[in-house]
């Protein structure tokens, strides 16, 4: 399909290479003192993961192209937990929104995202999450979603043992 010159498409195997890279750009853009070391090990887990899942249906990605350049990214991982009363246990967790600088306040991310919440929403998913950037705030919130006053997380890389 294509909106305003921009043309966007579902990710296949073939884009597991171009996924891992964007990812990495998002992580170095966004936290730029990322050992090299450190890089190179989260472009390799990036492919290994990106090529399993998409074969076993459990992550998708859709991508934004202008002619054959990539514009931006979006992606959704989807995994169940018991169900709710609120409704099916199946959640999906959006990820990989990344907009190119040059192409960022143009409606892309907007596009991106609707066409990663139709999926979640034609799998059945019962509810969406996801870390948001400040840049990113505006577009979630636009979508309805909010910061659950009970919700808590725990890092397992941050416990110290003594």
């Amino acid at each position: 399909m294509n909106f305003d010159g921009i043309t966007y498409r579902m990710a296949d195997t073939g884009d597991v290479e171009l996924l891992s890279r964007t990812r990495l750009e998002f992580f170095t853009g966004y936290n730029n003192d990322i050992p090299e070391d450190k890089k190179e090990l989260i472009y390799t887990d990036c492919l290994a993961y990106f090529d399993k899942s998409i074969k076993d249906g459990s992550f998708a990605a859709y991508l934004a192209f202008d002619g054959d350049k990539l514009a931006a990214t979006s992606g959704v991982t989807f995994y169940n937990t018991p169900p709710r009363a609120s409704g099916p246990g199946l959640t999906a967790y959006i990820s990989n929104m990344y907009t190119k600088p040059e192409y960022r306040c143009r409606g892309i991310a907007t596009r991106l995202f609707d066409l990663t919440a139709s999926e979640a929403r034609r799998r059945g998913c019962g509810k969406a999450v996801l870390y948001a950037t400040d840049m990113g705030k505006p577009i979630y919130e636009k979508y309805g979603f909010y910061v659950p006053e009970n919700y808590m997380e725990f890092r397992f890389e941050e416990v110290k043992t003594t």
